[in-house]
């Protein structure tokens, strides 16, 4: 899943025993690529199902690999995620929309607008909204 690929050589500079009557070594190296074949890793955001007016909203990040250095996502909210390198998680709190007098209950919903870092072959964002209800909390007026 982290971006890369190399190259092994090897030969022997030396070998002793087997009791053979002349053992010469050719000297030749034993060369062998690596083909780095690209692996997606996919991000996707949910965040706390249903809050209070005026609760607050958790918005969990997750990648599907381990993060090879640290990633921010920016959300369409303007909230931002750090994933540490080696975690496959992080989060943020946002406050939920306070108490209004006027307004019933709602939803919000926040999206991927931007993820960097990680050193990732292919990092594929999933689009799907992450979606909180909001549900109302009764205010009396007189």
């Amino acid at each position: 899943a982290l971006a890369g690929g190399s190259s092994l050589s090897v030969k022997i500079d030396d070998a002793k025993g087997g009791n053979y009557e002349k053992l010469e070594v050719d000297g030749k190296s034993a060369d062998t690529s690596v083909t780095d074949t690209a692996s997606t890793t996919t991000l996707s955001l949910s965040a706390t199902d249903s809050v209070a007016e005026g609760g607050s909203i958790v918005y969990t990040a997750t990648l599907t690999n381990a993060a090879g250095t640290p990633v921010t996502v920016t959300l369409s909210n303007g909230a931002v995620i750090t994933i540490a390198a080696g975690a496959t998680t992080g989060s943020v709190t946002v406050d939920a929309p306070k108490d209004d007098v006027y307004k019933d209950a709602g939803q919000v919903e926040a999206t991927i607008k931007d993820a960097a870092g990680g050193n990732f072959e292919n990092l594929a964002t999933n689009p799907a909204a992450a979606v909180t209800e909001v549900t109302d909390t009764i205010d009396t007026s007189t």
